[in-house]
């Protein structure tokens, strides 16, 4: 299957030879970190937003020369897919020209049956794991829409994200192939030899079935990667394999960086851990999204700044990630090269450097980008409303052009008066809608006004010749 239909996960266990483990590689499945890598101009950490070169936090690499692994196995470029989250070192990018990534490697976070599906907190949950999934989740054939509704009970999952205290934020989605190994990485804690068992998060690892012993550095606060092909009731894995490794690879001092993640261990603003990575702020950092206050464990954002030389990355730039509440699903309208800017019914749609471009369409072209979108192409638009019609494109998606076609509009209703509301400054007409609650169930119109205020809100249907949206179906979504 192309990658640009997505990763169907076939996970090998690779540990035939003990030189798999040694060496350059740090883990199974983990960065892999050859000699001489820290000392390369930069290290970068985050999603993957685009390709043609690959870009990374917001900036474009080359990828001619990289040593490219994915779960520790060598592989190419055209592997990648949009929304793995990638670590690379190399030299960064200079004005117009591009970086060039000397080492680039992805790992797979979680991999499990989803046991349970929470539409009103939009997370799935995974070997005991809570899967977040945002706005900004992207994932691949087979699962369908980018939301907590299109995930079944059961459902194999492969899942690439941030770490967080209750599981992990999903930057990707995949559905994994039957017989694959089952996977779970994080901090341990709870070690007990006499039940031979320990916690990651919310999963209970049982050591009982390892043939090769415990790793000698397993101790509790490490972090750890845990394989195995079965499980023991929902939230306990049966491990076959037990890897100890740093979380985050730190550059030599001077090294520039840029980790983008969830806040994992807080101790005060000038002090925390972004994705396991030591962070430290002052007086000449910038802030944007927020404030040092905002700052707190589990917060999603992104630092940039240089390693100092006992790998703490101090920061010249710190910025908060935005909620990802605004969807509009519709064929474009309009386009502006020049201001990166598109529109969709009316709603300028403005893409930055970290725009993650994704072409599920009839072409699948690899390098979708503003360049390549046509008016008139069906797309996905996912990010942040920053005025009356208008957002910031965090998320593209060009879709295949639906047979019934009706456009798709969710944001924060900004006000309501029955039969209207607003959203993303588009008058939305209901007095034709039907009206369901989060869970899917029927709401009378007056059950629906009563509940909306303070909730995002999606609606189905056409615009009008006056410009209004005139809804066939509504929905409460939080």
């Amino acid at each position: 299957m192309p990658p640009h239909h997505g990763r169907i996960v076939a996970i090998a266990l690779l540990i035939a030879s003990s030189g798999f483990l040694s060496g350059g590689y740090c883990s199974y499945r983990g960065y892999y970190t050859p000699a001489g890598s820290a000392s390369a101009g930069q290290v970068a950490s985050g999603p993957i937003a685009r390709f043609g070169s690959v870009f990374v936090a917001g900036s474009e690499y080359t990828t001619a020369a990289t040593t490219l692994t994915i779960d520790g196995v060598a592989a190419s470029e055209s592997a990648l897919v949009v929304g793995q989250v990638a670590t690379l070192s190399g030299s960064p990018a200079a004005g117009s020209a591009a970086g060039r990534a000397e080492v680039l490697a992805v790992t797979t976070r979680l991999v499990g049956p989803a046991t349970a599906v929470d539409l009103a907190a939009h997370t799935v949950t995974v070997l005991g794991q809570t899967v977040q999934i945002t706005g900004d989740t992207s994932v691949g054939d087979g699962i369908a829409p980018t939301e907590p509704a299109g995930l079944l009970y059961g459902q194999l999952l492969a899942i690439d994200g941030y770490r967080t205290s209750t599981g992990v934020v999903a930057s990707r989605i995949d559905p994994a192939v039957g017989g694959v190994l089952l996977r779970v990485a994080g901090r341990v804690s709870a070690l007990d030899g006499a039940t031979q068992t320990f916690l990651l998060g919310a999963t209970t690892v049982s050591f009982a079935s390892l043939t090769a012993g415990l790793p000698a550095t397993l101790s509790n606060g490490a972090y750890v990667i845990a394989t195995g092909a079965t499980v023991g009731g929902a939230t306990t894995l049966n491990a076959q394999q037990l890897l100890v490794q740093a979380e985050a690879t730190a550059g030599a001092s001077g090294t520039l960086g840029v980790v983008h993640g969830v806040v994992t261990r807080y101790s005060a603003a000038t002090s925390f851990d972004v994705a396991g990575q030591p962070v430290s702020t002052g007086s000449a950092t910038t802030f944007d999204g927020g404030t040092s206050a905002s700052i707190a464990a589990d917060v999603e954002l992104e630092v940039a700044g240089s390693y100092d030389s006992a790998g703490v990355l101090a920061a010249t730039a710190v910025t908060l990630v935005p909620t990802t509440d605004f969807r509009v699903v519709g064929p474009v309208d309009r386009i502006d090269s020049g201001a990166a800017t598109f529109s969709i019914a009316g709603i300028t749609l403005t893409a930055g450097a970290a725009t993650r471009w994704d072409d599920r369409g009839l072409v699948h072209a690899r390098t979708f980008a503003l360049a390549a979108l046509r008016t008139g192409d069906w797309v996905e638009v996912r990010g942040a409303a920053t005025g009356s019609a208008a957002a910031a494109a965090r998320v593209v998606e060009r879709r295949v052009a639906p047979a019934a076609p009706q456009l798709v509009l969710e944001d924060d209703v900004s006000s309501l008066a029955d039969p209207s509301l607003t959203l993303a400054g588009l008058v939305v007409d209901t007095r034709s809608a039907t009206f369901t609650a989060v869970s899917g169930a029927p709401l009378t119109r007056n059950q629906f006004y009563a509940a909306a205020a303070g909730h995002a809100v999606r609606a189905r249907g056409s615009l009008a010749s006056g410009g209004a949206f005139v809804a066939t179906a509504v929905a409460l979504r939080n």
